[in-house]
């Protein structure tokens, strides 16, 4: 009786340590999360900010005018075209080229044909959405696409390196 007696005590006092120790853990991480979380906000907005400066002192040498939205897409419609503008869920058939700030293309649609896609809904960057929606049939415009439109932190593991602002030179050819 005394063995189980002895166990059982042993038992209860383990488990009010754990319990003692558990109550502890998840307010300290949910302290260290909220901390962390407001450190790397605080880090993607100066790296935001950062890109922007580039891209505006970018286009402000070469002395080009382009529109810039809220979000941070730049554009300049060169070519006005007479169609219709899409709207989201309508599918898009562009002609384009893709380049890197230093120039060099790494995507067109001469070498891969034209790009289809449905606005709003398909694995384009949220940029391209957002510009095909000011455009109408016809027009052909240039894009600064920021990484944080594009394809942020990673890329796109082929040609598209990590936090690369893309250029984009489109036509907008048909909305179905």
């Amino acid at each position: 009786m005394k063995k189980i007696s002895f166990i059982v005590l042993v038992l209860l006092v383990i488990l009010g340590l754990q319990s003692c120790n558990t109550a502890e853990k998840p307010k300290q991480k949910s302290i260290q999360k909220a901390v962390l979380d407001r450190q790397l906000e605080q880090i993607n907005k100066a790296y935001i900010e950062k890109e922007d400066v580039q891209i505006d002192d970018y286009l402000n040498r070469r002395h080009w005018n382009f529109e810039r939205t809220a979000s941070g897409l730049r554009y300049f419609i060169y070519q006005k075209g007479l169609g219709k503008s899409p709207t989201s869920e309508n599918t898009v058939v562009l002609d384009y080229e893709i380049s890197l700030i230093r120039g060099e293309v790494i995507y067109s649609s001469k070498q891969l044909g034209e790009k289809v896609f449905v606005v709003d809904n398909s694995e384009e960057p949220s940029g391209l959405h957002e510009a095909v929606k000011m455009l109408k049939v016809g027009d052909r415009a240039k894009l600064v696409i920021p990484s944080y439109l594009a394809y942020g932190l990673l890329g796109d593991d082929d040609k598209i390196p990590m936090k690369a602002t893309l250029f984009y030179d489109v036509y907008l050819r048909e909305v179905k």
